[in-house]
């Protein structure tokens, strides 16, 4: 009888879209956002030859979208278990001919055991503790409008965060305002053309009392170098020769009346020693520091956020030359964005973001535009977000 009833539950919300709001039938629960926007890229080029696809243009672009299932069970004590499906869905296909990242269970999706007293501990598909350690600093990762983040692979903070579909995850209960991250990536997302698998190991610890919040994060990876001066996006490489690559950020939050404000200070280190880029010898012993600010205000059904990101040239040698070898690899971005609650589950967004880009860099936005080395961009973001 339980499975009739929960079989008609999921049938009655595909079918009836006015229903669309915390679904939910015992431990069960249906959720997601679907969110696009009308964007307006303008690409200052600076000289570079671009590609047709590079260009100013305007384009229909998902902003973020998605659809998830989750079920937690009691299990007595204290005790729980719980299972989640995410998956990515596309309003807009953001320049791509076609829609094929958008696949089942590609988001957070993951089996888990859990205690109230000893913490949570999940396997499966699921983001790593240094991008979740940023969480913890306040208002740094409550952007509006993800397609305009200054975190990810390819922008400016938090490259090394990553969503990893090979990962064991531990979240501790709050301990007196203290929280604590860990994860590990067994590296099977790295096979590819790598000899050794590229494992990944992350910690972050945070501390909340009433409007104040601090937390620090740090990751390293085995078996992979990153040569900061030759790539602005995360490019762990399992090279040949002795590899180092990790990564610390340190950020505070506080939140006053209707405002908050968060920022973050992030270093990123590696190094080669004998090593080889196909038959050319290669070493190199870089590091490149990055930091943020975010302010927000929210009153009512209006909400604003803004945000600056800048991230240094890159320090240090590369084949024994210091000079120059990180010249012009820095950027700065910033932005602001907007968001109008029509009703509890319907907002309006609207978000500008502009990306400089030194010569040698190549940063662009979360939405995903490729940007060249040394090109700008300047993106207006209009459009609407209904979750369920």
């Amino acid at each position: 009888m339980k499975k009739h009833y929960l079989a008609l539950a999921i049938s009655s919300v595909f079918a009836a879209p006015a229903a669309f709001a915390d679904v939910a039938v015992g431990p069960f629960a249906i959720y997601g956002t679907l969110q696009s926007a009308v964007e307006f890229v303008n690409v200052e080029s600076n000289g570079v030859v671009l590609a047709n696809t590079a260009v100013s243009q305007t384009r229909l672009a998902d902003q973020g979208s998605k659809i998830g299932f989750k079920v937690k069970h009691d299990l007595g004590n204290g005790m729980f278990g719980l299972a989640q499906i995410e998956s990515r869905v596309y309003l807009g296909n953001n320049g791509s001919a076609t829609d094929n990242k958008a696949e089942w269970g590609g988001r957070n999706t993951f089996a888990g055991l859990g205690s109230s007293t000893l913490g949570t501990v999940r396997m499966g598909r699921y983001d790593n503790a240094y991008k979740l350690s940023s969480k913890l600093m306040g208002a740094l990762r409550d952007n509006l409008n993800d397609s305009s983040d200054d975190t990810g692979d390819k922008q400016i903070l938090n490259r090394l965060g990553a969503r990893q579909g090979d990962i064991l995850a531990y979240e501790s209960p709050n301990f007196g305002g203290v929280s604590v991250l860990a994860s590990y990536n067994m590296g099977k997302d790295s096979t590819g053309t790598a000899t050794d698998l590229m494992t990944q190991l992350a910690f972050g610890v945070g501390y909340k009392a009433g409007p104040f919040s601090v937390g620090v994060g740090t990751t390293s990876l085995n078996n992979a170098a990153w040569q900061l001066n030759t790539s602005s996006a995360a490019k762990a490489t399992n090279y040949t020769g002795g590899k180092s690559l990790q990564a610390w950020q340190v950020g505070a939050g506080y939140t006053f009346g209707d405002f908050k404000i968060g920022v973050v200070t992030e270093r990123t280190n590696s190094s080669l020693v004998n090593g080889k880029d196909g038959t050319k010898p290669l070493e190199f012993d870089l590091y490149q520091t990055s930091h943020g600010v975010v302010g927000a205000y929210q009153a009512g059904p209006m909400n604003v956020e803004v945000r600056w990101a800048m991230a240094d040239d890159v320090s240090g040698t590369a084949n024994g030359v210091s000079t120059g070898a990180g010249a012009d690899t820095g950027a700065t971005q910033m932005g602001i964005a907007m968001g109008y609650q029509l009703q509890k589950n319907v907002k309006l967004i609207g978000s500008y973001t502009r990306v400089d880009n030194r010569t040698n860099a190549s940063y662009t936005s979360y939405s995903g535009f490729t940007l060249a080395k040394g090109v700008d961009m300047n993106q207006l973001a209009l459009g609407l977000a209904v979750s369920f």
